[in-house]
């Protein structure tokens, strides 16, 4: 029976100095209740990234609001109003993923870098307004973005931070009819040639690049368009493998969505090729 008891004794001991230790650990607001955290609304973050990870796709007009939401975990909201400070940190960028940190000039900050989590409430949102219509498209951006300090709860360890990635849906993809003019090669033939196809389908296939199925609509493959800031084009064929190209002349209207380019590509000889696209629709 001692021996019972002594056991007994020594895990009631053993109990209480548990209890005593998790009293000590949680941190408390001013009014007795635990402190909840505070945090910004990311993806999961694993061990082996630094950083988590929010991404929001662009679409391409004058102004694109990118919202940056900010929770407080707390089981009954905040306590008090509850005030947090943003901040926008480019090494965030660099250490957690392999896009450009977006240039200061392509985005604008709401007036105050503080966003209030009203007592009771568990998010405020910090807006940032980024100009897609800026963005090299051939480019991956994103925003690094921080909290600083907060007036109440306890700062996030894991999730103060993080990558806000902006992929951008490429204005060009959609459903086109295409002049086609073939200079040199005549499609499939020898002699120069004109037609027009309905239906075309562009598709992102990566920043600032879209893609149609087959080359001018006679060999197979692809063709890939690029536009860039100047206004012109470069051009991917893929036939097999791909193909030497060269620009001839080119241009885009990105308003009407229209574009126009003539260039040359090998397969397995010389061709001239050039194609006016017209967007009538997704």
């Amino acid at each position: 029976m001692k021996k019972y008891f002594k056991y007994y004794a020594l895990a009631l001991l053993a109990i209480t100095s548990l209890s005593s230790c998790l009293d000590e650990d949680p941190v408390f607001e001013p009014d007795g209740g635990p402190a909840g955290i505070v945090e910004l609304s990311l993806a999961a973050r694993t061990s082996s990234t630094p950083y988590a990870i929010r991404s929001t796709t662009i679409e391409v007009e004058d102004s694109f609001d990118v919202p940056v939401i900010v929770n407080y975990t707390g089981a009954k909201g905040a306590p008090k109003d509850v005030e947090v400070t943003i901040a926008i940190d480019d090494a965030i960028v660099a250490a957690g993923s392999s896009n450009l940190a977006l240039p200061t000039a392509f985005y604008d900050l709401p007036a105050s870098n503080v966003v209030t989590i009203p007592k009771g409430q568990k998010t405020a949102i910090y807006l940032i307004k980024v100009k897609p219509k800026l963005f090299d498209l051939t480019k991956s951006y994103a925003l690094g973005v921080k909290i600083v300090s907060s007036t109440g709860g306890t700062i996030s360890g894991n999730y103060s931070a993080g990558v806000y990635t902006l992929p951008v849906k490429s204005p060009w993809q959609g459903t086109y009819n295409v002049h086609y003019h073939w200079y040199v090669g005549g499609g499939a033939g020898s002699e120069e040639e004109e037609y027009d196809e309905t239906g075309i389908k562009l598709s992102t296939a990566g920043p600032g690049i879209v893609e149609a199925q087959l080359v001018g609509q006679w060999f197979s493959g692809y063709t890939q368009y690029t536009h860039k800031l100047d206004g012109s084009l470069d051009v991917l064929v893929y036939s097999g493998s791909n193909r030497a190209v060269g620009i001839v002349s080119s241009s885009y209207d990105l308003n009407a969505r229209t574009f126009t380019v003539r260039y040359w590509f090998i397969a397995p000889t010389s061709y001239e090729l050039e194609e006016t696209y017209v967007r009538t629709g997704d």
